[in-house]
């Protein structure tokens, strides 16, 4: 779907994002929120967040079986790649271990940067991650196996300061 606008609406406690399409299609996105209610772009960039994470973990395969494996994080609904989209292994550096992510499917380069870089922020805040704190955080590996990109921890801190 290509999205052509979005709309927000508020009710008591939660905030629904909408993402309109061509042709009245709609995805609707509703999240609990606090008070004062951050700008529409942070609710907007949260309610992509959601829907990317919902993409690479959870749903019904294509068979119809949930697959609960830690190891098995495919999006629920394998599309062609010819779409323009393709498909990405992210790595995350926790600690003195590594966490792969196959199969996250983005529309380009600046969707993967965006997202490796929110990801490099969440690990600046994850107290478990703590002991290794340099070097890479998150890279990116395209579907050839190589490196497209990399997310070091420094970047990550100086967005983070940034957006403070």
């Amino acid at each position: 779907m290509q999205v052509l606008d979005t709309a927000i609406h508020a009710g008591p406690g939660n905030v629904t994002v909408e993402f309109l399409g061509e042709g009245g299609e709609k995805i609707a996105v509703t999240m609990v929120v606090s008070d004062p209610l951050p700008g529409d772009a942070a609710l907007v960039d949260r309610a992509k967040e959601l829907m990317i994470q919902c993409a690479a973990f959870g749903g019904r395969s294509a068979q119809g079986s949930q697959d609960r494996s830690v190891d098995a994080v495919r999006p629920a609904v394998e599309r062609p790649i010819d779409v323009g989209q393709d498909l990405y292994t992210f790595e995350y550096r926790e600690g003195g271990s590594l966490r792969r992510l196959e199969g996250v499917e983005l529309p380009n380069l600046q969707a993967v940067h965006d997202e490796a870089l929110r990801s490099a922020i969440d690990l600046l805040d994850d107290s478990a991650a703590e002991a290794r704190r340099e070097g890479w955080a998150v890279r990116v590996r395209g579907g050839d196996g190589d490196v497209i990109l990399s997310v070091d921890f420094d970047e990550a801190r100086r967005e983070k300061a940034a957006a403070l």
